[in-house]
């Protein structure tokens, strides 16, 4: 993980180890409060500042992806394209498969597009069965 980071450009601290390794060991959908929660016992100096922080370095570094879904942000270890189904009762979210788009909508066409994230939202399966 130390290897990554620093071939990210990317200082190595206690702190920022630990949130890769969180983070970056398999995919996952994270908010920073999560995060934090997850770590603090194991750091107890750590700061919810120095979450926002870390986090925000990764996303600029290209190592996490920011996304909203359901009313809250989370960080995505997964960067390459591809979209997210969010259940509006539980919160869980899942990675779907890139939708694939020809043509970006006319009134964009002269933006540049630095990211593309489509969320689809409803109900999972535990859900609804738990609905009856």
């Amino acid at each position: 993980m130390e290897t990554r980071l620093r071939e990210h450009g990317l200082r190595i601290t206690p702190q920022r180890l630990a949130v890769a390794e969180l983070m970056l060991a398999e995919p996952v959908h994270l908010s920073p409060q999560q995060v934090y929660e997850q770590l603090r016992s194991r750091l107890p100096s750590l700061s919810p500042n120095t979450i926002y922080l870390t986090l925000d370095h990764f996303e600029k570094a290209g190592l996490l992806r920011r996304i909203h879904v359901g009313g809250r942000t989370v960080f995505d270890s997964r960067t390459e394209r591809h979209d997210h189904a969010c259940c509006r009762r539980c919160g869980l979210i899942q990675d779907l498969p890139a939708s694939s788009v020809e043509h970006a909508p006319l009134t964009i066409r002269r933006w540049r597009i630095d990211a593309e994230s489509r969320v689809f939202s409803g109900l999972c399966p535990a859900c609804l069965e738990r609905e009856g």
